[in-house]
């Protein structure tokens, strides 16, 4: 991908690479083309920014991100002719909300003085026709049921079974989101469960009281978006640090997948449909995010940026 991505670059006479802050490929891609880089956090719940993570060890270990001394990376920069050079920096993108360890304004980083900018995080799911019934607003409290993309090809659905099997007889509405599980398995499904296959949370998180997932960043943040409190069951990855952070601002509670059960799950979800303390949350981390400077304002101001370099033509 990353001697992929350099030619592609070449061939359309790039002026700047925009990667993700855990992207190995575009980092090397700017570094092999020569050109200005913005690096973009793409995590709601970690940051190289985070004091935790800044010699990357730790990260690397709790988030599965390849480490700049891994074999593989070091194969690549020689094979590209890149040794030790780093990009040429622009700036680096935080999106999350300040109260959840985001910016409030930009800030120089401690070890490189390249400024960290926010942005609000704007969630895209790409398009879908909903069904009729997920256009109408709901009578009783609708609940987002999903795993995200991975944990539905697990053997068993990666724990689906167990959470609908919780959900089932509560006064909610509950809406699977989910296009990969075969959903036979789990024999007759609960009259409140309604399977939509795979439908953008962009499309119905306004109308949800509770989303209930496995700690993905996107689906976490896309929550956050909308206000909508959360109860995470974590998987892999950065799942549990995402539940960390949902925990801690209190924007939603979190289930170990050892302990999920009938009892713990609904004893969750009946908190969070009934205590205000979660839905006030979200909505003050929802305005926080409203608040932050807009994709389209970041973006004009690197290219600022780079005009004023003459990296590109103004």
């Amino acid at each position: 991908m990353t001697e992929g991505t350099v030619t592609a670059g070449r061939e359309f006479g790039a002026d700047l690479v925009v990667y993700c802050s855990d992207h190995m490929a575009g980092r090397l891609a700017a570094i092999a083309l020569g050109v200005p880089a913005l690096e973009v956090g793409n995590r709601v719940s970690w940051s190289m920014r985070d004091e935790e993570f800044r010699d990357g060890r730790e990260h690397n270990a709790r988030t599965g991100v390849v480490p700049d001394d891994a074999p593989v990376v070091t194969a690549l920069r020689e094979r590209l002719g890149l040794r030790k050079a780093e990009p040429d920096l622009v700036a680096r993108i935080d999106p999350r909300a300040p109260s959840m360890g985001g910016l409030e304004g930009e800030r120089p980083d401690v070890s490189d003085g390249v400024p960290w900018r926010p942005m609000r995080y704007v969630p895209f799911n790409g398009g879908a026709v909903l069904p009729s019934w997920a256009m109408r607003r709901p009578d009783r409290p609708r609940i987002c049921l999903t795993l995200g993309t991975v944990a539905p090809l697990l053997p068993g659905g990666g724990g689906l079974g167990a959470l609908i099997e919780a959900l089932a007889g509560l006064d909610a509405e509950v809406m699977l989101a989910d296009g990969e599980t075969d959903l036979s398995q789990f024999g007759a499904l609960p009259d409140n469960l309604h399977p939509a296959g795979f439908v953008p949370l962009s499309g119905i998180l306004r109308d949800c009281s509770l989303v209930v997932h496995h700690g993905g960043s996107g689906t976490t943040a896309a929550a956050l978006h909308h206000g909508v409190p959360q109860l995470i069951v974590p998987g892999g990855a950065d799942n549990a640090l995402c539940a960390r952070r949902v925990v801690d601002r209190k924007v939603g509670l979190s289930v170990e997948p050892d302990q999920v059960d009938v009892e713990t799950v609904r004893t969750a979800v009946e908190r969070l449909l009934t205590e205000p303390v979660f839905a006030a949350a979200a909505a003050e981390v929802r305005a926080e995010i409203a608040g932050q400077p807009s994709p389209a304002a970041v973006f004009d101001r690197i290219a600022a940026d780079l005009a004023s370099r003459g990296s590109v033509g103004a």
